[in-house]
């Protein structure tokens, strides 16, 4: 019984952001905005858009070439069906990763073995990794398929859902599969 709990607490409280997440997401995505303009005045982001944005965009105009979907990726975007989508520094995921670092703080609340953390993390990043990239890609056939400002309105405000259902889906699957509780040794 009490095993159970264990399980349900981390996972509930989990659950529970993403539902207050949900309910701020008007205000998560001015934050945005603002960490954004803020992090403009770096020069950092030169280098995410010089060497990170053009891997991206081959990733992303490859998934689309193997659903049918005619794409070539240049240096700042891909090119679908002759419609230009930009991809920017602030397209990345960063917003993804940070909530995923923010999801380890209370999914690993417990006692569990270093292993299985490990590869909770390693599932985690991966996962994180590929949802981006079905997130970017969908970006790309709502824009051709129905219309620029649907795909517009996915990136700003539907993909953060996207995201936290993959965070849902992924933590489950830790607590049910992956993760194993350490095991106390008697004195």
């Amino acid at each position: 019984m009490q095993e159970t709990r264990l399980i349900k607490t981390p996972f509930s409280k989990i659950i529970i952001l993403a539902v207050v997440l949900l309910m701020v997401l008007p205000f998560i995505s001015t934050f945005n905005e603002f960490l954004t303009r803020l992090f403009l005045k770096w020069e950092l982001y030169r280098i995410l858009q010089d060497i990170v944005v053009p891997y991206e965009a081959k990733v992303v105009a490859g998934f689309l070439n193997l659903l049918g979907i005619s794409a070539n990726a240049v240096s700042k975007g891909v090119w679908v069906q002759g419609s230009f989508l930009e991809i920017t520094w602030n397209c990345l995921g960063w917003q993804s990763a940070v909530l995923l670092l923010a999801s380890f703080l209370g999914g690993f609340q417990g006692k569990f073995t270093n292993i299985s953390r490990f590869e909770v993390v390693l599932i985690g990043f991966l996962g994180t990794y590929l949802v981006n990239f079905g997130r970017l890609s969908m970006v790309g056939i709502l824009a051709i398929k129905i219309n620029t400002s649907v795909a517009i309105f996915f990136h700003d405000y539907l993909a953060l859902i996207f995201v936290i259902l993959w965070f849902a889906v992924f933590w489950w699957f830790s607590y049910s599969f992956v993760l194993e509780e350490t095991k106390e040794q008697g004195l």
